[in-house]
């Protein structure tokens, strides 16, 4: 009666137990022991040495372990802060508070303190929801890993496959032959419904206000007490609170969330949707093409710029009427300028000089004359780091990399409608403490990124409207459409290459070019022919972009490209070797004519030294430090010089010969 009446004062208080039977104290203490909130408030009393007792019991099977089984290391678990005599103490008070059963036998000297197993399984719900990580809340393999042993154990009974102790064959044991499809049927109709509605709407992570303006379903109403068990039950996902404000995530709600393994197993499944497209975007080295372009019209043209940095109409409409590349909902004129003009500028290889007309660097010969693939790496590491529609973010920037990743984790697929950012985003919140996020929003404000916060709507919406169409532009993605807008996504021949990704099954064809006569050149599709095409654009004008390329040979481009010094006896040989049927005798002719039409000038700048005549001419030249000076000796009394001679001992030494320098 004592002991009942120690376990009563801590949860009626000391004046409620003084008058009470043993009877009438145990049905009151069988009330409050199934009440969650006052359960709740009574833990929140015990000491923290106390409660780490209590967390690292709950992780046994059964809720119960002798003294020394609270020291044994479970798989996943972090090294127990506990020294022995602490462990004990804490489990002698929890045993006066009612939380703990001791059983002992005389048979056996071991002594077992176990926790009641309602009161176990109220405790575990209450504590998760306090403790279970982000990763735990996205993910299938962390959300097994972090299932207490008896949560394990009783998970057994309907995946038999599950082994004992969390390991690598989790998320095989539970998703089985039937996969994700198989685990939405074993949630019932109603729930698989709003499984589905959450997939199919909101990628599957659906906060609770978003289910509030729901426009189907309306029968149904939240209800995570229901909802939550038998989705984690059948491995399928899971409803907690997700505060992910630390990390600079917008979102503080209830919040029913597909397991990213699941939710990739679904859209793995789905029927592919390419046979259903119209066509198949191909970018390739379009956008490269068009920088070529623009770049040259600077270089030939005057193209003058406002005072905030915009081109002029008339110079846009004549640059932008050059470009090749296909318009698209993906990419319109104005979207490709943009991209055009931003690499120029962020690359180095443009400037705008004091009359407001923009000029090439000599960064801009050194870009062109680089191959495909560098040209687009640069490009492509360039736009990783730049800003999106809403500034530059954190969040974005490592979104952007986890893309990479997934286009090279399967090279050959066509990723259905939102799948690839879908897979994205799931990867990421569920990486948010691996990737030390907090920490790195906390410091934002000492970085590059902008400080404002983004909803996991947000996060998907900046992929799929920004980025994947991006990528298409900058030819690392191939773009299956209908009704003009994207159904499927994949990784481009080229872009293959420049994320490093050998796909032998494309390479390119030996002879993918046909050459007429009458100077048109067909690119087949053979392959990768992304290539071919780029050496075609630096001298022949492009005509015609699908699946089939058409150029035409022109004198102006061909005398353009050699006037810019490619070469015209390679291009020769290029087409030696890859025109079916051989390059016409009237094309060879006509090319090597045009090479040759081309007049070269050269212009020098330096400084002209005249002297009265020959013998004073070489002896203001053997002066030491003349030397590096002479570019060349023009004749018996002039001499070109680099730069006027402006060091000290220099002229001292001049005027040691009587020779006084006049001039600017």
């Amino acid at each position: 009666m004592a002991d009942l009446r120690d376990v009563a004062g801590f949860w009626l208080g000391e004046d409620d137990v003084a008058s009470g039977t043993k009877k009438e104290l145990v049905e009151r203490l069988d009330g409050l022991l199934h009440d969650e909130g006052i359960v709740y408030r009574r833990v929140r009393t015990l000491t923290r040495k106390v409660l780490d007792v209590l967390v690292l019991l709950l992780g046994r099977e059964g809720y119960a372990s002798d003294l020394p089984g609270l020291f044994q290391r479970l798989p996943g678990q972090e090294p127990v802060a506990l020294e022995f005599h602490e462990a004990e103490a804490g489990l002698k008070a929890l045993a006066r508070r009612g939380f703990v059963g001791v059983v002992s036998t005389r048979t056996s000297p071991r002594v077992l303190y176990a926790v009641p197993h309602e009161l176990g399984s109220m405790l575990t719900g209450l504590f998760r929801e306090e403790t279970r990580t982000v990763g735990s809340v996205f993910g299938l393999a962390r959300h097994l890993a972090a299932l207490s042993a008896t949560e394990r154990q009783a998970l057994r009974s309907s995946f038999p496959a599950l082994p004992a102790r969390p390991g690598t064959g989790d998320v095989e044991a539970v998703l089985g032959d039937g996969g994700a499809l198989s685990r939405l049927a074993a949630l019932g109709p109603g729930l698989e419904a709003v499984v589905r509605y959450a997939i199919e709407h909101h990628e599957g992570v659906m906060r609770r206000g978003r289910w509030s303006r729901r426009d189907i379903l309306a029968d149904l109403r939240w209800d995570r007490r229901a909802w939550e068990p038998l989705l984690e039950a059948a491995g399928v996902g899971t409803i907690a609170r997700l505060g992910l404000g630390p990390y600079g995530i917008a979102c503080d709600d209830e919040v029913l969330v597909v397991f990213r393994e699941v939710l990739e197993d679904f859209h793995q499944r789905q029927p592919d949707p390419v046979p259903d497209a119209d066509l198949v975007l191909r970018g390739g080295c379009d956008l490269v093409a068009d920088l070529g372009f623009y770049l040259e019209s600077i270089r030939r043209h005057p193209v003058r710029v406002s005072r905030e940095g915009e081109v002029y109409k008339a110079a846009l409409k004549r640059i932008q009427a050059g470009f090749v590349f296909r318009e698209s909902s993906l990419a319109g004129p104005a979207e490709i300028f943009a991209e055009v003009a931003s690499q120029a500028e962020h690359l180095g290889l443009v400037t705008t000089d004091d009359e407001g007309f923009l000029s090439l660097r000599p960064e801009a010969d050194i870009f062109l004359a680089k191959p495909l693939d560098e040209k687009v790496r640069a490009m492509t590491r360039l736009a990783l780091e730049q800003a999106g529609p809403q500034g530059r973010s954190l969040h974005q920037r490592e979104l952007r990399g986890l893309v990479d990743e997934r286009l090279k984790a399967e090279p050959m697929r066509w990723w259905s409608d939102r799948s690839l950012a879908s897979s994205c985003r799931h990867r990421y919140l569920e990486s948010l403490d691996d990737r030390g996020i907090a920490a790195r929003h906390r410091d934002r404000f000492f970085s590059a990124y902008f400080s404002g916060r983004e909803t996991p709507g947000d996060l998907l919406d900046e992929l799929q409207r920004h980025w994947l169409p991006r990528l298409y532009r900058l030819g690392l993605l191939d773009v299956a459409m209908r009704d003009d807008r994207p159904v499927a996504w994949r990784l481009s021949t080229l872009g293959a290459r420049v994320l490093g990704v050998e796909l032998h099954a494309l390479d390119t064809g030996l002879e993918p070019l046909l050459v007429n006569p009458d100077f048109e050149v067909l690119v087949l599709p053979e392959g990768d022919v992304s290539d071919v095409v780029h050496t075609l654009d630096g001298f022949a004008q492009r005509t015609k972009t699908e699946d089939v390329v058409h150029f035409r040979l022109t004198r102006e481009a061909f005398e353009a490209a050699v006037a810019a010094g490619r070469d015209a006896a390679g291009f020769l040989a290029f087409l030696d070797a890859r025109a079916r049927g051989g390059l016409p005798q009237n094309v060879r002719y006509s090319l090597e004519a045009w090479a040759g039409s081309v007049t070269f000038a050269m212009l020098e700048r330096g400084v002209l030294l005249t002297a009265p005549s020959e013998e004073a001419l070489d002896r203001i030249l053997a002066v030491p430090g003349m030397e590096p000076l002479l570019l060349r000796r023009l004749g018996t009394t002039e001499a070109l010089l680099r730069e006027a001679p402006t060091d000290r001992k220099l002229l001292t030494a001049l005027r040691e010969r009587h020779v006084e320098l006049r001039g600017p």
